[in-house]
């Protein structure tokens, strides 16, 4: 289907909907007694506002206080737990707020709609944000089979499990830790898992984006700007992800239709044509039912929260839904594969620096698979900047080592507006400070080996981190540097003063690295 619709002609498909319009007033009911936990109407997502004030809010309180005290950022137990929230934020945004156009965009950008009027336009999809009770359930399978539970700990992607388990190697991140969640935390923990889910066996698939995706968004000094800036109106999102309009909003919510399961031979994948576009936001490779039956009341292990129901188990199957195909996800910069599909980036060691400015912000034509920014990147950086302040770009996401974390990468970038006329220019330009920074950092490593080592090419060891070091310590020069280029491109004056400025800066940092290890 290449509209990406999900086809209602099929009768079980009808029954199911038929269903879950029925439930919708008994689900209600449940809320107003209290007896479900709905991530549209509690509140559970902890902010910062501007004058530092810590709380919990519901989602259609992102604008509450806005012109005297607004949301400013996410203030979760956990920085994955950031990352994911702002998807999950941006997910539902675009799912139910999306504007017709980009007209609609920009008046809404400054003049956010009040909380009345988010939580009327959330409410209609409140009935697939449950977290417990009875039906389908937010990101679970509802009709898991109850056997062989997991502690609840093993949701977090950073939790020891399997053969460190066994062998008593869990020396940094001890087993049991978070045993208990309190249900806003679980339900962060299970979201955080999908979206990220890197591979963990037989059959337990990774996300829609792999193990651990890069995520690259555009960020601002409110959380609704943060929100709204990377959420695409309804033409350039159906025009980019060859979507139609689709007025059920169930659609995008792959728990309340029928599953997708991926056994070797009962099984299928799943491509862009199977699906609605919009379940890159909502994807669901990991099979999970969380155990409500035997809660109790206490402290979270995460939050802190005294006095909540907390869940202590899981359940989990292997063969979710599979992923393949041409999928591009608006919210990570991506490459080609061999099939020239496009292949969303993670994380590598070494962190998230300026070197990896091509890519992230402008396209790497350089590179084997040609990396291009995230689509809202590249949105911002040739249209709508011309129009709207400076913004940064928020650059996260784990290294993964096949089922392993072995970091969370978290950094902030300027994104430099730069006049239509100018860009390409500009973009060369920037292009050869950071090739210039690569060469003499690769220089500078060969170097200290050749200091070190008799045979430097057959050493062994990591050295990346006399890399590392150098592009972490030229990172507030190289801004300056491109920020300055850009006036004096505006004034069409000569850029080679800069240019010998950022080459006698890289030298001299290199000297300095280079006595500072050489004697080590």
């Amino acid at each position: 289907m290449a509209s990406g619709r999900v086809n209602f002609e099929m009768s079980p498909v009808i029954f199911l909907m038929l269903n879950i319009q029925r439930k919708r007033v008994s689900i209600s009911a449940k809320k107003e007694a209290g007896m479900t936990h709905n991530l549209i109407h509690q509140k559970w997502i902890p902010v910062k506002r501007k004058n530092g004030e810590h709380e919990k809010i519901a989602p259609w309180q992102l604008t509450e206080d806005w012109n005297s005290n607004p949301v400013a950022a996410l203030d979760a137990p956990r920085p994955d737990f950031n990352g994911s929230l702002i998807q999950f934020l941006i997910g539902l945004g675009q799912t139910v707020l999306a504007p017709k156009d980009i007209d609609r965009w920009f008046d809404l950008l400054s003049s956010p709609p009040k909380p009345e009027e988010l939580k009327k336009d959330f409410t209609s999809v409140d009935f697939a944000f449950n977290v417990d009770g009875d039906g389908r359930c937010f990101m679970q399978e509802h009709d898991l089979e109850a056997k062989d539970p997991k502690n609840i700990s093993l949701l977090l992607i950073d939790s020891p499990a399997g053969n460190t388990l066994k062998e008593n190697k869990d020396h940094f991140i001890k087993r049991g830790g978070c045993s208990e969640l309190c249900y806003a935390c679980a339900a962060t923990a299970l979201f955080t898992l999908q979206t990220n889910a890197p591979s963990g066996g037989v059959g337990h698939r990774t996300s829609l984006r792999g193990g651990g995706p890069l995520t690259t968004l555009l960020c601002s000094e409110t959380l609704w700007e943060t929100v709204w800036l990377n959420i695409l109106d309804r033409s350039s999102f159906e025009t980019e992800f060859n979507s139609k309009a689709d007025n059920e909003p169930a659609n995008a919510f792959p728990w309340l239709l029928p599953k997708r399961t991926s056994e070797p031979k009962t099984g299928c994948d799943t491509t862009p044509e199977d699906v609605h576009p919009l379940q890159m936001y909502w994807g669901m490779p990991r099979r999970v039912k969380l155990e409500f039956n035997d809660t109790s009341r206490g402290t979270c292990a995460l939050c802190g929260e005294d006095k909540v129901p907390l869940v202590s188990q899981y359940i989990t199957k292997n063969y979710g839904t599979n992923f393949t195909g041409a999928w591009k996800h608006p919210l990570s910069p991506h490459g080609k594969d061999d099939k020239g599909f496009p292949l969303p980036r993670h994380p590598q060691p070494g962190g998230i620096t300026f070197r990896h400015w091509l890519g992230l912000v402008q396209p790497d034509r350089d590179s084997k698979n040609r990396v291009e920014p995230a689509f809202v990147v590249h949105r911002y950086s040739v249209g709508l900047a011309r129009d709207i302040p400076d913004f940064r770009l928020w650059a996260f996401g784990y290294d993964m080592d096949n089922m392993k974390a072995r970091c969370w990468y978290e950094s902030t970038m300027p994104i430099i507006r730069v006049e239509k006329r100018l860009q390409t220019q500009y973009a060369e330009i920037v292009h050869g400070y950071i090739k210039a920074a690569d060469i003499i950092g690769r220089n500078l490593r060969m170097s200290l080996k050749k200091a070190w080592f008799s045979n430097p090419r057959d050493a062994k060891g990591d050295t990346s981190y006399i890399e590392t070091a150098f592009w972490q310590d030229n990172e507030g020069t190289f801004y300056n540097s491109i920020n300055d280029l850009k006036f004096v491109l505006q004034k069409n004056r000569s850029t080679q003063e800069i240019a010998k400025r950022w080459h006698d800066v890289l030298l001299k940092e290199a000297l300095k690295l280079f006595d500072e290890y050489a004697v080590t």
